[in-house]
């Protein structure tokens, strides 16, 4: 037997981590480890292997089953992911050499799986081949796409059906590139232009970005934590989409505000800083284990008015408020760019679940309004039954609230993103930005 030892650690770890998701794990926190463990540049290889494989699975998949005797998905789960991972290094990434890519998958074949000589023929078979491999073809756009582009069918079917195959062809092909890494300044401590001035003295490069005031387009960076600017409490990640939510409930200093569903903080501590740290802002989480992560983001950007409290908002019964944001526990199929993995952990069932749970927690926390207050209601998801659907049930239960038009709070290049029914909506409209809905509602 080959000794573990002997065999190349990052692959090895990117292995581990494609089968304990494929097992019922999650990706990010995983990776978080590696990273501890790992130096920067095996580090980001991890990365790349185990990102890469989510965003082309199928396809692999698809690939890898015209030269095999029977479908990769019938043999156990250790050679599958290995197949994938070694075939991911042959197809899309050409600096690695074949030989090392086959080579490993084969010695690492010998400890798990214990299949060797059917990985190692499979590959070298499909490495011979690359330059004429066949592509899925025919008058079916859901085969096709679902395919090629590595997302579930349910999916793409529910695509193809609202948005026609044309846009969601394009909303895939932008699914399988990497999130640009988008900052959101503290504008306690400046403005946009003034930490792209920092950063770039510090050897990183920014831009700024389109839509929201406070965001910034990290183009390159030494490491985001070795910069002193974040040390420093300059700025905290945060796509552009979710910085525009978080200025549509436009919270005022001295206010009391809540957020329902909080962690990891990132729009509980951009409420205070609109509010210019006065007043309070509660930032509700049910997860025990995600409070500290409230408190250690609000602790380096210098917010002292966010209060980490747990409690589910579905039953939260405790205050009254200025102001709510119902950051929505949802599918999350909006962010799919961003966490890859999630595309094969999701189901269609999960959709119906989500909003039931959408509901109760916004009927709960209307309570908790007060008169003539604000309520936005936001998911970074892409389905009607999770936004719409919630909104408008909400409203027909409940006609003290009227819907709003948010443009007033947004940015004047935000408003293109608001539709003639007054719901905030980036997807499909904006596929270099995370897939989010918003809703602002009036307590009358």
């Amino acid at each position: 037997m080959t000794e573990r030892s002997s065999i190349d650690r990052p692959r090895e770890r990117a292995l581990t981590i494609l089968h304990d998701t494929e097992k019922g794990g999650f990706a990010d926190p995983l990776l978080d480890a590696s990273r501890r463990e790992f130096e920067g540049r095996d580090s980001a290889f991890i990365l790349e292997l185990v990102y890469g494989v989510f965003r082309n699975r199928t396809r692999i998949d698809w690939l890898l089953d015209r030269f095999s005797a029977h479908p990769v998905s019938k043999t156990d789960a250790w050679t599958r992911n290995l197949l994938r991972l070694a075939a991911y290094q042959l197809l899309f990434l050409d600096k690695v050499p074949a030989s090392a890519a086959v080579n490993t998958a084969t010695e690492l074949a010998k400890v798990l799986g214990k299949k060797s000589g059917y990985v190692n023929g499979l590959l070298r078979t499909l490495e011979r081949n690359k330059e004429k491999l066949p592509l899925p073809h025919g008058n079916d756009p859901l085969s096709r796409l679902s395919i090629v582009y590595s997302h579930p069918s349910w999916l793409v079917n529910r695509w193809i059906k609202r948005i026609g195959p044309e846009l969601t062809e394009e909303v895939l092909r932008q699914n399988n590139k990497p999130a640009p890494l988008i900052l959101r300044v503290n504008n306690l401590k400046g403005n946009r232009d003034e930490l792209v001035n920092l950063l770039e003295a510090q050897g990183a490069a920014a831009r700024n970005t389109a839509y929201s005031p406070a965001g910034i387009e990290l183009l390159s960076s030494p490491g985001i934590t070795t910069l002193p600017a974040y040390r420093d409490g300059w700025f905290l990640v945060q796509d552009e989409a979710a910085q525009l939510v978080s200025m549509m409930l436009s919270p005022e200093p001295g206010e009391i505000v809540l957020d329902a569903c909080a962690a990891p903080g990132g729009k509980a501590t951009h409420l205070a800083e609109v509010m210019k740290n006065e007043g309070q802002v509660v930032a509700l989480e049910s997860d025990k284990r995600r409070i500290g992560r409230i408190r250690e983001n609000s602790e380096r950007l210098g917010l002292l008015i966010v209060l980490p409290v747990a409690g589910d908002a579905s039953t939260f019964g405790e205050g009254s408020y200025d102001r709510i944001l119902i950051d929505a526990p949802c599918s999350g199929l909006g962010v799919l760019r961003r966490h890859p993995d999630g595309r094969w952990a999701k189901t269609e069932a999960g959709i119906k679940e989500r909003a039931a749970l959408q509901k109760r927690i916004m009927e709960n926390c209307a309570k908790l309004l007060k008169p003539a207050g604000i309520l936005v209601y936001a998911t970074c998801t892409t389905e009607p039954e999770e936004n719409e659907n919630v909104i408008k049930t909400f409203l027909s239960n409940n006609p003290d609230f009227t819907l709003e038009d948010p443009c007033h709070a947004l940015p004047s290049a935000a408003s293109k993103f608001v539709g003639d029914d007054l719901f905030f909506r980036t997807f499909p409209k904006e596929t270099s930005m995370d897939g989010f809905f918003g809703a602002r509602l009036k307590k009358n």
